[in-house]
């Protein structure tokens, strides 16, 4: 037997936590798109109506010659109304008296438990910004291509071209923005006649943020935000089951960086400012004590409404990937 040499390691070491290292699952906040892809309305109250023209009105070409005497050519458009109401949601977890007198520096439960809260509003804000946006029956044409984008004949350029041509065709407004799913992105990215249209053929590595510009340029878009965010759909206990929120879907779409009484926006997010102050994203978290569990309460609240407003201003490309 090999000689043991007291003491033992164990004589001299009790295991303990480090202080400086520990695993904590918090996704970017880039991976988040619901808070920058729609042009936010902060507004004071929960409900309210919005003034909607008629494109068609606008768009008609209705002058005449007008002879010499006589009265000009005439007419009128339709105005009429929309509502929004946001909705609250909430969740909250409890640091407790025991806890907080027990726990070790590195647990660091407040912030913990600040950081838990903040990251379910981001989710469940995400996961209303996809039911709203992202799916059949939202926009004004859904295409699903023949070909998936990861096979090797796909066209996503000539496919993805026809979606903001049919915009434009329909509305006198180009598409100035791209929504993508990560899987769909990632398809995208792999495309040889993507690529040969931005690299020259090159195999060097292109930094993301470069590789979005380049892309965006290819199609004459402003901007391309990838729908990266994560979520387990599993129950507490159940085996984890995690997808991509975004899927493997496209939109085209076109929007101003903020919402104005002349220009018109594919989409809208009303965040209730008269609830939460000037809170920004509709998202308020907040720290009480509830002495019924003696505990202090971290609680956070979300107040938004995510709103279609113009189905013809998007197109979406849906089911790209086999």
């Amino acid at each position: 037997m090999p000689q043991v040499t007291n003491p033992t390691a164990g004589d001299v070491h009790v295991n303990a936590p480090l202080t400086n290292f520990a695993q904590k699952w918090l996704q970017s906040q880039d991976a988040f798109v619901a808070s920058r892809a729609m042009p936010n309305h902060p507004v004071e109250k929960q409900s309210d109506l919005y003034y909607e023209f008629s494109r068609e009105d606008f768009f008609r070409d209705e002058a005449q010659e007008r002879s010499d005497g006589t009265e000009s050519a005439g007419g009128g458009f339709d105005l009429s109304t929309n509502p929004y109401f946001c909705r609250v949601y909430a969740f909250h977890k409890d640091v407790t008296d025991r806890q907080r007198a027990n726990a070790d520096d590195p647990v660091r439960l407040d912030e913990a438990a600040t950081q838990f809260v903040t990251l379910k509003m981001m989710l469940r804000k995400e996961i209303l910004f996809r039911t709203s946006f992202f799916g059949t029956g939202i926009w004004g044409t859904d295409f699903t291509p023949v070909t998936k984008w990861n096979a090797a004949s796909s066209t996503p350029i000539s496919e993805i071209r026809t979606g903001i041509r049919t915009v434009h065709n329909a509305t006198g407004m180009r598409p100035n923005r791209m929504l993508i799913g990560r899987p769909s992105w990632d398809a995208l990215l792999d495309n040889d006649d993507v690529l040969s249209r931005i690299t020259g053929g090159s195999t060097k590595e292109i930094p993301a943020v470069v590789m979005r510009e380049l892309i965006a340029a290819l199609f004459e878009l402003e901007k391309i935000e990838v729908f990266d965010s994560v979520v387990n759909s599993a129950p507490k206990g159940a085996a984890e089951s995690t997808a991509f929120i975004g899927g493997d879907s496209c939109l085209l779409y076109n929007a101003p960086n903020a919402l104005g009484l002349d220009v018109p926006s594919a989409g809208a997010q009303f965040s209730w400012r008269g609830l939460f102050g000037s809170t920004a994203n509709g998202i308020r978290i907040k720290r009480f004590r509830h002495e019924p569990t003696a505990s202090d309460r971290i609680e956070g609240e979300i107040a938004v409404d995510f709103k279609k407003t113009a189905a013809v201003l998007g197109y979406i490309i849906n089911d790209t990937n086999a």
